[in-house]
Order: structure tokens, then sequence, then C-alpha cells
């Protein structure tokens, strides 16, 4: 079986064939451009991902909703693994998604700390045990920037900040509300101001006054 990237790169290169037979004009490119805008939103995307602990590094390709394909899972699998235990679990699609999300979003390496966790110690009901949670960072990218765009752009999650450790908790709960904590001093500590401020409403601009009296 191909894997998806290479697939994904013969039908480009295919797509790019067909286009430079297409007779020119307007029409054409119009054409062209819808095609390629489809595509874009129906392609996976390649994610960029760097594991701290193992030194492991890889390109996968995950759909916008989380799914992959089956030679995808497995290294999946591998990459998010228990350091501990070495315990293999597909993470949740919620999960993939979110990552597959900031990957394109920002264009950066994701690094991740931590994924499934089941050794000793680890609690019964931790996201982590139950392969839904990742602890991240991306180079060149503030923790703060990532944390607000996915308290903003995604619900049944949750988000922590760990500005002391330098990474981003992220976890999928489909059946529980939204939460989200900031962690210091050993402590979480929930409903931070930051959840707040990051999904209020933009506010109305107001109008330019010099502008108006000039057009007048």
């Amino acid at each position: 079986m191909l894997p998806i990237l290479v697939k994904l790169h013969i039908a480009s290169s295919a797509m790019a064939a067909m286009t430079g037979a297409a007779a020119p004009g307007p029409v054409v490119e119009q054409m062209v451009d819808a095609t390629l805008v489809a595509a874009h939103y129906a392609s996976p995307i390649d994610v960029h991902l760097y594991g701290e602990n193992e030194h492991q590094e890889a390109h996968i390709a995950v759909w916008r909703d989380g799914t992959t394909d089956d030679a995808t899972k497995l290294e999946v699998k591998k990459l998010f693994r228990c350091v501990k235990t070495h315990y293999q679990k597909l993470l949740a699609k919620p999960t993939l998604a979110m990552l597959a999300a900031v990957g394109e979003s920002f264009d950066k390496t994701i690094e991740y700390v931590s994924a499934i966790r089941v050794q000793r110690g680890e609690p019964p009901m931790s996201p982590h045990r139950d392969a839904r949670a990742v602890d991240f960072r991306m180079r060149g990218v503030s923790l703060v920037t990532i944390r607000d765009y996915l308290w903003k752009n995604f619900s049944h999650v949750g988000v922590g900040w760990y500005p002391g450790e330098q990474f981003i908790h992220i976890d999928s709960r489909p059946d529980e509300n939204d939460c989200a904590w900031t962690f210091y001093n050993g402590t979480e500590h929930y409903h931070p101001y930051w959840a707040e401020a990051a999904r209020a409403p933009a506010k109305p601009t107001k109008p330019d006054r010099n502008a108006r009296k000039a057009g007048s």
C-alpha cells in the first residue's frame, strides 16, 4: 500500500499535467482555481511531528475531521505510544483533528512531550490514558497563541496552559463540557481569565471621524 503522501504527490502531478494541456483563457483559469480550492479542502493535511522523548520525527497525513488511512494509523500508534510501557492505541479522531488544524494554521513542527500514558500512577480518568490527549509546543509560535487558537476554534475540548513546563495540553471530551485551566505552582487553576477573553465576541470598530468628514 502506498503511503498517502506519495499518493497525493502522484495525484498533484497528474492534475498539473491536465492543467498544462488545457486551452488558455479566463474560463479555464477559473475552473482550475475552483478545482485547486476544492482539492485543498478535500485532501489531508501534512502534519510534521517530533517526539521529544524518543526523538521520533515523521510526516503524517490527516484529514480535517481527524481521519487517516490504515497505514498512517499504524504509524500514529507508534509515534504517540506510552513512553514508559510502549502501549499503543490510536489517538482519538477529534484530537488528531486539532493537531492537524494547528499544523496547518501555523505551518510548524508539532513537538510533542507526551501523548498516551498508561503507566502506574496515571489517574484512571486521565484523557492521556484514553488516548485523547497530547502535550506539545511549536518552536517559533508562542504558547499563548496556540492556546487561544485552540480554545476559540474548538468545542468539547480541554485546553491547559503550562507556562512553566512550556507546553499546551489538549484533549477531546465529546461527552463533557469544555474545560480550560492554567497550571502553576503545581496546581490547575480553572476558569482562567484568558479563556473568557479568547472567546469574547470581537468588538465593533468605531468609524473614523476624520475619514467621514473627508468624504462628506
